[in-house]
C-alpha cells in the first residue's frame, strides 16, 4: 500500500473535483434599492426558488456570502435518489402511515422534477439514471433489506431488488459487504454543472444575482423588509433564507435549528477502464448502512471514483482527511491500494432534528432548509414549494411545514454536539461489527 505521504498526486487540489468543469463564479452587481423578493443563498434551493418566483411575475435578487453556487451544492456527492434516506435511516419509524406516504410522495415528485430538467428541458448537468446499490455493512443490516425494498416499492414507487452476499460480485468488486439492494431508477448528477445551469437559467430569465454579499440582518419596515448587507440595504416584499449548512447569525431562529455537519470527499486519479470495470462493473451510485456511512460513485465520465465519509469526529485538514478516506476506500477496494488521490474537499451538510426538510416563516421571513444529506434530489423542489407558499399560490401547507422544527442545544460558532454524535455513531458501528465477529 502507498505510504501516507505518497497518496496524493503531484497536482493534488484541496477543492472539489466538480470545479474542474464548472467552478462557482463571481457575479458582482450594484444592489438594487428594492425588489419583490430577496433570496439568501445561491445553491440548488435558492436558485430554484428564484426561478419559481420569476415564473410567478416577481422581481428577484439572489445574494450569497460567497461565489454563486460555491458552498454545499457544488461540494456534494450528487447522488440522486427518491427519499431512500428518510425511509432507511429510521426517521420514518415514529411517523404514521399517512405521514410516510406524504413524505415519500414529496421526495418522488422532487426526483421527477430534477430528472425532468435534464430529460425534458435539456439542461446539461450529466444526469445519469444508473441505479444505486445500498450495501450492508454487517449481516444484520442485510437481513433488513427485504423490508426496505418492500417499503421503497410501496412508498416511493420504484423497483427494488435484494442481493445476497454471494450475488454482490455482479455489482461490485469487493468482499467488504454482506448483501445489497439495487434501485434501478436512482442515479447521479454533476452538482456544479447543475448549479451553473440553474444560475444561467435564472439570469437569462431576468433574475438578479449578487455574489460575495453577506446579509447581516433583516428588519421589517412599513410593511416591507430591509435586507441589510455591507454593500447596502435592499427593500423587499418577501425574504427567503435558503442557507442550509451555512446559516449564520443573520437569522438566529434558523441557526438554532440547523446543525452543520462536515462531510469530506476524495477523488481518485484516472483509473484504467479495466480496473473500473472490475470494481464498479455497472457504474452505479453506492452507499452503505453504517450510521457514519460511506458513499461512493464513479465520476460522470466513469474514469475516477469519488468516495465520501466523515474521517473523524472533529473537523480535520483536507490533506489529513484524504489519507483517512484513502484508507476507507482501500478497505472496500483493496485493488486501489496503489491509486493516488487528486482532490479532497469538505462541505457542510445541514441536519435537522427530525431528519426532514423544513419550510416555514418567522415574523414573515421565510426559510427552506434541511438537506440532511440528500440535497441534490430534494432541495431544488423544496425551494419551489417554499416560493409558492411565500407568494400565496399554494394554499395548503406541505408536510415540510407541519413537522416540528426543534432547536438544537445552544451553540456559538461551532456546533459542539455534532462531534459527540459522530463519535457516538462510530461507537455503535464498532459495536455492530464486534457483535457480528467482523
Amino acid at each position: 500500500m502507498n505510504m501516507t505521504g505518497n497518496i496524493l498526486t503531484s497536482d493534488f487540489k484541496a477543492q472539489p473535483f466538480w470545479w474542474e468543469e464548472a467552478a462557482p463564479f463571481t457575479h458582482r452587481i450594484e444592489l438594487p434599492p428594492q425588489v419583490d423578493v430577496v433570496i439568501v443563498g445561491s445553491g440548488f434551493c435558492g436558485l430554484s426558488a428564484g426561478l419559481r418566483c420569476l415564473e410567478l411575475g416577481q422581481t428577484v435578487l439572489v445574494v450569497d456570502a460567497g461565489p454563486i453556487g460555491g458552498l454545499a451544492s457544488s461540494r456534494s456527492g450528487a447522488m440522486l435518489s427518491s427519499g431512500q434516506k428518510f425511509l432507511l435511516n429510521g426517521a420514518s419509524k415514529s411517523f404514521s402511515e399517512e405521514k410516510v406516504d406524504a413524505v415519500s410522495l414529496l421526495h418522488a415528485e422532487a426526483f421527477d422534477y430534477v430528472k425532468g430538467l435534464a430529460v425534458d428541458e435539456k439542461l446539461d448537468f450529466d444526469f445519469q439514471q444508473c441505479g444505486r446499490l445500498f450495501l450492508a455493512s454487517v449481516p444484520s443490516d442485510a437481513a433488513r433489506f427485504d423490508e426496505h425494498a418492500r417499503v421503497l416499492r410501496a412508498r416511493a414507487g420504484v423497483s427494488a431488488r435484494v442481493l445476497a452476499r454471494s450475488e454482490l460480485h455482479r455489482e461490485i468488486g469487493s468482499d467488504f459487504y454482506f448483501g445489497g439492494m439495487v434501485v434501478e431508477e436512482f442515479g447521479g448528477i454533476h452538482p456544479s454543472k447543475f448549479g451553473r445551469a440553474l444560475a444561467n437559467r435564472f439570469l437569462a430569465a431576468g433574475g438578479l444575482a449578487a455574489s460575495h454579499v453577506r446579509v447581516s440582518n433583516v428588519a421589517r419596515t412599513r410593511g416591507r423588509f430591509d435586507v441589510r448587507t455591507a454593500r447596502g440595504t435592499v427593500s423587499a416584499r418577501h425574504v427567503l433564507f435558503a442557507t442550509n449548512g451555512y446559516t449564520d447569525g443573520a437569522f438566529g431562529y434558523l441557526k438554532r435549528r440547523i446543525a452543520p455537519a462536515a462531510s469530506y470527499i476524495i477523488a481518485t486519479e484516472p483509473l484504467s477502464a479495466g480496473l473500473m470495470a472490475r470494481v464498479m462493473p455497472n457504474r452505479r451510485m453506492y452507499s452503505d448502512s453504517k450510521r457514519n456511512l460511506w458513499y461512493f460513485r464513479p465520476s460522470p465520465s466513469g474514469e475516477r471514483i469519488l468516495f465520501g465519509a466523515r474521517p473523524a469526529a472533529m473537523p480535520v485538514p483536507v490533506e489529513e482527511a484524504a489519507t483517512t478516506l484513502h484508507g476507507f476506500l482501500c478497505q472496500v477496494f483493496p485493488q486501489l491500494a496503489a491509486t493516488k488521490i487528486s482532490h479532497c474537499w469538505t462541505g457542510n451538510v445541514a441536519m435537522t432534528s427530525s431528519h426532514l426538510q423544513q419550510i416555514g416563516s418567522v415574523d414573515g421571513i421565510y426559510y427552506a432548509v434541511g438537506c440532511n444529506g440528500s440535497g441534490a434530489a430534494i432541495m431544488p423542489y423544496v425551494g419551489r414549494l417554499a416560493a409558492e407558499r411565500m407568494l400565496g399560490v399554494r394554499a395548503t401547507p406541505t408536510l415540510f411545514e407541519t413537522s416540528p422544527f426543534k432547536a438544537f442545544p445552544p451553540y456559538g460558532d461551532f456546533p459542539w454536539f455534532v462531534p459527540l454524535a459522530v463519535a457516538g455513531y462510530e461507537m455503535l458501528d464498532w459495536m455492530d461489527r464486534k457483535r457480528a465477529g467482523i
